[in-house]
């Protein structure tokens, strides 16, 4: 039986959320029940979110507007993301609800679903402030942080208050960090594949990338989303380790870091309680052959 899930991404900037979607799309082994869009311009994220769904005749699938500002600092929500500047047509909304309001309410309906959190996490740390009892026990499974190296990481920097809020809840977490996901890089001959593939939504997210590229310092593909998609679909393709982790919330070049406090130098007793699954390794191989081939049907 398929699990469960609801996307929360910032679609639009790297093209890994779009990969990471379409993998979930093309993978019978889960249910894609919603997708909510978080931070900066929100409504452009949706319009990509609906144009991507369109190309794969999902538009059945609800796509909900989230919070474009973080939950303590003043952002830019009106930047178009890269990959949005290429829609034409605006399609029609299909989901009246917010994501915050989404998220809770599908909970309540169906705790067993998944939350996939690929973007900053605002949404999810809004949801589980305002509705700590529905939100108990949910298992979120999300990209962000960095657990073996000492540097803050995107999507937790963008918004460690809404993290912390996450990471002092009742949730089942699971997390995939930069420090694995780095290792995940697309070759030339991978992405050279990947423009010879021939159909309309292989078309478009070859042209997703072909943005990205253009755009980007690393002119690289790192499949960091598809990672955390690829986790639900093999569990295999990580190894995972509890950690008992916390989220600096100052601090000038530490603000956002994901600190793992099982340290040997911090003499805390007791050690605050293991609170988070996160990665420690990944079998790239086993990630490579199923994006692959799922998301654009090479063998």
């Amino acid at each position: 039986m398929a699990e469960k899930i609801i996307i929360d991404t910032d679609i639009g900037d790297d093209v890994d959320d779009a990969l990471a979607i379409a993998l979930a799309l093309r993978s019978p082994e889960l249910e894609v029940a919603g997708i909510t869009t978080v931070y900066k311009n929100v409504a452009q994220r949706e319009q990509l979110a609906l144009t991507l769904l369109d190309v794969y005749g999902r538009r059945d699938i609800p796509v909900a507007v989230g919070f474009g500002k973080p939950i303590r600092y003043e952002t830019d929500t009106s930047a178009i993301p890269h990959q949005c500047r290429n829609l034409r047509n605006k399609i029609e909304r299909n989901c009246d609800s917010d994501a915050v309001s989404f998220i809770i309410e599908s909970v309540r309906k169906d705790p067993a679903i998944i939350l996939v959190a690929i973007g900053p996490y605002t949404n999810i740390g809004m949801a589980v402030k305002l509705a700590p009892e529905i939100m108990r026990g949910v298992r979120v499974v999300g990209m962000g942080g960095a657990f073996s190296a000492v540097y803050p990481e995107y999507n937790i920097m963008c918004d460690p208050e809404a993290v912390n809020i996450l990471l002092k809840s009742e949730c089942r977490i699971e997390m995939v960090g930069l420090d694995v996901t780095v290792k995940c890089v697309l070759s030339p001959d991978d992405l050279a594949g990947i423009k010879q593939c021939r159909e309309a939504e292989h078309q478009f997210l070859g042209g997703l990338i072909d943005i990205w590229m253009d755009t980007s310092i690393g002119k690289k593909v790192t499949l960091h989303d598809p990672l955390t998609v690829a986790y639900l679909i093999d569990p295999g393709i990580l190894t995972m380790k509890m950690e008992p982790v916390d989220v600096e919330l100052e601090g000038t070049f530490t603000r956002g870091l994901t600190a793992v406090l099982r340290t040997p130098f911090r003499q805390r007793k007791p050690l605050p309680p293991d609170n988070v699954n996160v990665a420690v390794d990944v079998d790239f191989p086993r990630l490579r052959s199923l994006v692959l081939r799922r998301v654009f049907g090479i063998q």
